[in-house]
Formats: C-alpha cells, structure tokens, sequence
C-alpha cells in the first residue's frame, strides 16, 4: 500500500520511495523527494504564478521521458489550475503549484519543472524576466558558456538590466535578468539583438542561429525562450540526466572562475551546503525594486 502523508493540511500518496531513479549514482525516489522538499522554501517563489509544464522520467533517465503542459490523470482537486492560451486561438487548461502540498504531489510523479518568463497574475504574455540559455555545442563546454555569459552580463548592465546566472543541470548555462511586465514579443527581440551581438563580438564563440551544422564548438545563444509559449527549466528543479544534477544558481565569481565543467556540476547532495553558503543566489529575480526596462529598438 503507498504511503500517505500530510502535508500542510493535504493528503498526499507517495509512491515507490525505494525505487532506484538515477542508477548511476543509487538516487531513489524518496531521496529526490526529499530534496525537493528541503528546498521548497527557495524553489517554491520561481514557479510561483507560473502555468508548469513537466518533462516526466518516473522510471530514470534511461526510461521512457514524456513533456507536457496538460494536467496529469487523476489530479487532486485541491491543486490549482489556470486556462493559458495555446496556438490557433484555444485555450488549455496548466497546473499551478502555489504551496508544498502541489509541490510534493508533482515531485512524487517525478519531473523536471518547466516555467515561462511570465506570471498569470500579470497576464499571459507579459514577461517579468529575460532569459537566455546558453548552450555549448561540442567540444564547446560550460566553460565556453562562462565566457559568454560575462559578455552577455555586462552587455545587460549597459542597459541597465541586472543579470542572474543558473547552470542548466545539463550541459550548459542559463541567464536571466528580472524586467518590468513587458510583452513577450518586445522580450524576445531584444533578446535576439543581443544574441546577435554577441556572435559579432564573440565570433570564433558565440553564435545567435539554431541551425545545428554550425554549431560544434561554439555557444548557442538561445534567445527563443522568451517567447510567451516556450518554458524553460525551473530554478532548483532536477534534471533527467544520468546523476541527479541541479539547476542550480551559481555566482559570477564561480562563473568568471570556471576552468573545468564539473565545478559547475551541482547535484540534489550539493544543494543544501550552498544554499547554506549563499542562500537563494536568485533573489533578485523576486524583488521588483531590481526590475528594468527593455531599452527601445
């Protein structure tokens, strides 16, 4: 019979505490779950607000992966949901996880947690953050992304913005800077201005077009995920990989440092000394006082 607790006030059933998620390390299920519970207080405000799409692995990373933004079979009904508008004018309806409870029902499906750059509350499609993810096409590393990612950062502060760095969990790093509620579209083509101009500033490195043939051994500058439909990886969540990786907020002293790939390899173990160490890093996402402008074209 699965277990169930209760949490704050809300019943909910965990499922195969023992099972083994991430073969390469022994990670179980129950270990993942209470990491995602020890960092809720930090998790929770980045996906607060935010329709949540999943990427599920319920049997690891070697099993079957499937995304969506549908509301999974049999959700309670206590967890909230919101109608967000999809392509050719209908509407489906996303979960939103506002609380622990949510929190703890979607980490027992096991998922990564995916966001857009908007909140509902501000309305759809009026993005508070900008985002860039970096993206290193081999033998490219993070260490490459590093070296954009100080570009990018001061390029941001030129204009007054305030940039946040994460490592994606995966093979690369994410940028975001918090904005005041802007339109998606504006977002996303100053967004992609920049990119550009960091392939002309960077051009033996950064590189702003998707096409793949031009990829090895530069950093994609992926600017695409500012738009209103696209989602990107939640701070804190873990990632479907072979170890338990993080994406985890780093400094832009780890940053401007970074020599090796893995001192930017954070895993669920890592998480609860740097949280220690330097408490939400991404902090400034959350305070509307550290909020900019999109500079006009």
């Amino acid at each position: 019979m699965s277990p169930i607790t209760e949490v704050e006030g809300r019943r909910v059933v965990l499922r195969n505490l023992d099972k083994v998620i991430y073969p390469a390390s022994g990670t179980t299920k129950g270990e993942l779950l209470h990491y995602i519970a020890a960092t809720a207080e930090v998790l929770l405000p980045h996906v607060h607000g935010r329709p949540v799409a999943f990427l599920r692995y319920p049997d690891g990373p070697d099993g079957q992966l499937f995304f969506t933004k549908n509301p999974p079979p049999g959700i309670p009904d206590w967890v909230r949901t919101a109608e967000v508008p999809r392509s050719q004018g209908e509407t489906a309806r996303q979960v939103l996880i506002q609380d622990l409870p949510t929190l703890m029902w979607a980490a027992n499906l096991v998922v990564e947690l995916h966001v857009p750059m908007w909140r509902i509350d501000d309305g759809h499609a009026l993005a508070d953050r900008l985002v860039f993810d970096l993206d290193p096409g081999p033998p490219a590393t993070i260490v490459d992304c590093c070296a954009v990612a100080v570009w990018l950062r001061e390029r941001l502060a030129a204009d007054g913005l305030d940039a946040c760095a994460k490592t994606s969990g995966s093979k690369g790093l994410h940028l975001l800077a918090p904005l005041r509620p802007t339109p998606s579209r504006e977002v996303s083509a100053y967004a992609k201005r920049l990119a550009i101009e960091a392939s002309q500033a960077l051009p033996g490195l950064a590189l702003y077009q998707m096409k793949r043939s031009l990829r090895p051994g530069k950093v994609f500058v992926d600017f695409s995920q500012n738009a209103a439909a696209k989602t990107t990886a939640a701070p804190y969540t873990a990632r479907a990989r072979a170890r338990p990786t993080v994406s985890a907020p780093v400094t832009w002293e780890e940053v401007a440092g970074c020599r090796r790939p893995e001192r930017l390899e954070f895993t669920i173990d890592d998480m609860a000394g740097r949280l220690e160490l330097h408490g939400d890093l991404l902090d400034p996402l959350l305070d509307a006082r550290r909020a900019g402008a999109v500079p006009a074209p």
